[in-house]
Order: C-alpha cells, then structure tokens, then sequence
C-alpha cells in the first residue's frame, strides 16, 4: 500500500486550487500515480508534483494528466470534458498568480475605447498573463504555425516592443491565448482601427487556420448541429477546430467603418 499523499500546498491559493482539482479529477478515475504514468507516457514522480500545489505543472503535463484520467476505459464523458475546461481555467489561473505578473497589470477597457497603439499594447499584455503566459513556441503552435505566429514577433507582441504585423497576425494570436472568437472580432477590428489602415471596410482573415485552437474537444453536439452561438458565447476551449466552416464565417462578417470625414484636430489644422 503506498503513502497518503501529503496536503496540497496553499502557499499560493490559486496553484493550490488546481493541485487540488487534480487529485479529486485522479480520484474520480480510480487511477493509482502509477497507472496514470502508464497512461500519459510522464512519470509518476512530476505527476505527483503537478498535483502537490507547490508548483504549476507545464502545460503539457497538465494535459496528459487530465487527458489520461479522462480517457479511462476507453471513453470521455461529457462530464469529463467539461471538468477539462474548468481545470484549464484554473491552470491558467494558477500560472498567473505563480508569475505574480499580472496583479501589476491594469485591466483593460472594453475593445470599442481602446483608442491608441500603446493602450492595445497593453491589452494584448494583459490577456497573455491572463492566459498563463503560455510558453512562445507554443503560442505559435496554438496560432497556426510559423507563418501566421513566428515566434521573435510573438516575443515582440509579450514584451510591448511591437504590435502584430497584420490583422490576421493579431487574430492569431489572440486565438492561440484562447479568448473567445468574438472577443477577438472585438480586438482584431480594434487594431485595424488603431493602426488606421486605409480602407473603408475589413472583413477579417480569409483563412481560417489561425482560429482553429488547438485543443481537447469539450462538446458531444455532432459537428452539424453545432452552432455559431456555441462559437460566440461558450469557452474558448469548444471544438473550434471541429467546424472550421462556422469559423470562417464567424471572423469573415463585414465589419464597416464610419466615414465621418476630417477629424476634428485636422480640420483644425486646415
């Protein structure tokens, strides 16, 4: 019989929370540390250390511990999948608070008042802490590829020394940190806006790619049934991937841009 586990370290509250949310996840599957070794290919020692509290396992362990217990006897559960997108929540939670970044960070405001290059710059470092600052090459795996995310201008977007070179750029990367598709309508036109591009309507990128996030699918709705309000409203985490037609019509609306002539500061100037 093997030793009790000692007690999950609450030192910080939120890593804590999640070391917590995987044992009884583990318990729930009847899964000794060893068998879920087997299962998920990582040792039994970092898997106990994932869930100890007094670290934030990487995001790859995480998913191999979730994955694995969620997997037992050959079936997911939609029970399962849904705790999957809560213990996500609280990894990135937990990453966040362990980077102790974020508390320094000011809360954005709504996309619609973001109005200089230096306020979306901001924005786009807030929502990457929020996110749990995933590692870069993993942001660009999660955005698509090199060709939509290379990873020196996702170090540039992080560190506020650059904004993303193009509107599909930004859409990419907001979609790598997870945020829900219409909050990245929401950012992505705010950037064309802010970076003042010269044409008077922006339908969005017509390739899809960089919206297909890549992660465990959290919906039993078939793929037909699946619907754009599933896109618009439920976690980022929902089988995104699963439907990359609702996608391209979600990010390729019109979206128009008023022409009230001159600004005021112009016609000043004039």
């Amino acid at each position: 019989m093997g030793r009790c586990e000692l007690p999950v370290d609450y030192t910080v509250r939120a890593r804590g929370d999640l070391a917590a949310a995987l044992r009884e996840l583990r318990a729930e599957a009847g899964l000794t540390y060893d068998e879920l070794a087997s299962r998920s290919g990582v040792s039994a020692a970092t898997l106990k250390r994932a869930a100890s509290g007094r670290t934030v396992p990487s995001w790859k362990t995480f998913t191999a511990f979730t994955e694995a217990c969620c997997n037992v006897h050959g079936a997911v559960t939609s029970q399962l999948r849904r705790e999957f997108g809560e213990l996500a929540g609280l990894w990135r939670s937990a990453r966040a608070a362990e980077r102790g970044r974020l508390k320094d960070l000011r809360r954005p405001p709504a996309p619609e008042l973001i109005t200089t290059a230096g306020q979306l710059s901001e924005a786009l470092e807030y929502f990457y802490e929020k996110s749990g600052a995933p590692p870069l090459r993993q942001l660009q795996a999660r955005a698509g590829g090199a060709h939509l995310l290379p990873v020196s201008s996702a170090a540039r977007i992080v560190a506020r020394q650059a904004l993303p070179a193009s509107p599909q750029q930004c859409v990419a990367f907001l979609t790598a940190l997870g945020l829900v598709p219409g909050m990245v309508r929401r950012l992505a036109y705010t950037y064309y806006r802010v970076t003042a591009h010269p044409t008077d309507s922006w339908r969005g990128p017509t390739d899809p790619q960089p919206a297909r996030v890549h992660a465990s699918d959290l919906t039993d709705r078939p793929l037909g049934l699946l619907r754009m309000a599933d896109l618009r409203h439920r976690d980022a985490q929902v089988a995104i991937r699963r439907g990359e037609e609702f996608v391209e019509k979600l990010l390729a609306e019109p979206m128009r841009v008023r022409r009230d002539g001159p600004s005021k500061r112009h016609s000043q100037a004039a």
